[in-house]
């Protein structure tokens, strides 16, 4: 079989940044703010400076060792759906947006809980997209609950796996509380949640007890550094690289301390401080370049891998943002990384669209061909094939034609091939068919409904964990599904 393939570094290229960024974890170190965890690192070699610790080059690759080389994911229903490593690879929509871009207003608004239970339906509905996530930041729910609720509406609609994360302390118990009412999710995980060092080299308090609940409870932390290229990183991708792998290291060493075998994904979020304008650019060329770099360090070591690519810093659905999408989901797809988050974003990975989503559905789909590439045997050879149709005939009839050409050519659903007589004079036609395919999946309710009896156990479980100020939110959910 061929496939296409991209490599940025060599092995000597990841060996010497592997061995700068140990360096760096045992001469600098890295900040953690809490006693108990640098007990724990202490115990296993570190030293300890007030609240920096520096990590032994031995230490990291004990940590390496330990980490699981294979995630398994379930669906709500607990049916084993994605395998996270080798060359395994699933999108899922970016997440954690706190705007949306609303095509009636034509305007970027602050998203609601209801924006995202439709988000959730959409998300439900399409075949590239593998995974849900808690895209949107819900504005209207109060900010203590607000990491947790947003898993009310996505596991209402929809039977596929979640990348979510906490913005609490005790945010991590509690989601896995939510989780558990309709799933084992320690037996079966369904989510992975996401956890972020602060460039440079630091731990928050809460990202770090979100790690520390992670490992503890023993669900999927996805680790994702975020070193912004000029800004909270050195300017060069070498430097960026470096810190960004070493934070990598400091949060799966964390991990292992905690609890041996705690499964760990090697993520991240690389950007670049554009120097002219100050925007945070996700989807820059240098910014892709780290996060292809990193990649290839994760999978040296069997690591499940994820990246924020397939997605745009551009502010509307325009040219700028299918080049960046485009470009970003065929490199990741490329390159093989298992987690690929980004499709529906915008606007510095600050803005959600419902439309930019369906046409990311096909972009992924674009990707994902190019990655499967073709095989080269008798069938696909064709010889005799070629011989029977001869000089000058064609193969559209064919039976060979008719035979492969399903699962040979793919065919989108949105994106324009009809003749050019066809051709509309109406602006914008991509983007309105867009629109009008959200409309019809929300109208139509196309998605996977829980069963009443576990409705019931989640929304009990909501009350209980979010207090009872939640009972409006369900209501508002339950209005616009014509749940009586």
């Amino acid at each position: 079989m061929a496939r296409p393939f991209i490599e940025v570094l060599g092995r000597e290229e990841r060996k010497i940044i592997h061995e700068a960024a140990l360096k760096v974890l045992n001469e600098v170190g890295v900040k953690v703010p809490d006693a108990n965890v640098r007990k724990e690192l202490k115990d296993r070699g570190a030293l300890i400076e007030g609240d920096i610790v520096k990590m032994p080059p031995d230490l990291v690759r004990w940590a390496l060792n330990k980490a699981p080389k294979r995630i398994e994911i379930f669906n709500r229903d607990g049916k084993l759906v994605a395998v996270l490593s080798e060359d395994n690879i699933y999108f899922n929509p970016g997440s954690a947006a706190t705007k949306i871009l609303d095509y009636g207003e034509g305007k970027i608004r602050d998203a609601t809980l209801i924006d995202l239970l439709k988000f959730a339906i959409i998300t439900d509905s399409l075949r590239n997209i593998a995974f849900q996530s808690t895209a949107l930041v819900p504005s209207d729910a109060p900010i203590m609950i607000r990491d947790r609720i947003r898993l009310y509406p996505i596991l209402l609609v929809s039977s596929k796996p979640i990348v979510t994360g906490a913005f609490t302390e005790d945010g991590i118990p509690a989601m896995v509380r939510i989780l558990d009412a309709v799933c084992d999710i320690e037996k079966k995980p369904i989510a992975i949640f996401d956890v972020c060092p602060s460039p440079p080299l630091k731990w928050s308090k809460i990202t770090l007890k979100n790690l520390v609940d992670c490992a503890k409870i023993g669900v999927p932390a996805e680790i994702i550094p975020m070193p912004q290229i000029g800004a909270t990183a050195p300017v060069t991708i070498a430097g960026a690289l470096v810190q960004h792998h070493a934070e990598a290291l400091s949060g799966i060493t964390i991990a292992q301390v905690i609890r041996e075998g705690a499964p760990v994904i090697y993520g991240g979020s690389p950007c670049l401080l554009d120097m002219r304008y100050g925007t945070p650019l996700i989807a820059s060329p240098e910014s892709i370049l780290v996060s292809l770099a990193y990649v290839e360090l994760a999978k040296e070591f069997g690591l499940p891998t994820h990246t924020y690519m397939c997605l745009a810093d551009s502010k509307r659905i325009d040219y700028q943002a299918g080049v960046e999408s485009m470009m970003g989901a065929i490199l990741a797809a490329m390159r093989r990384i298992n987690v690929i988050s980004g499709p529906g974003m915008l606007g510095f990975e600050n803005v959600q669209s419902m439309e930019k989503l369906v046409l990311d559905e096909e972009v992924c789909g674009y990707a994902l061909r190019i990655l499967r590439g073709f095989n080269i045997g008798a069938e696909e050879l064709a010889i005799e094939v070629i011989r029977e149709v001869g000089i000058g005939g064609h193969f559209l009839g064919h039976r060979h034609t008719l035979r492969n050409y399903r699962r040979q050519l793919y065919m989108p659903s949105l994106f324009d091939r009809t003749p050019l007589s066809r051709m509309s004079a109406k602006r914008g036609e991509l983007l309105r068919r867009a629109h009008e395919y959200c409309e019809k999946v929300i109208r139509e309710r196309r998605c996977s409904m829980l069963d009443n009896e576990r409705l019931r156990e989640l929304e009990k479980t909501l009350v209980e964990v979010c207090g009872s100020d939640v009972k409006h939110f369900i209501k508002e959910v339950h209005k616009e599904l014509r749940i009586s």
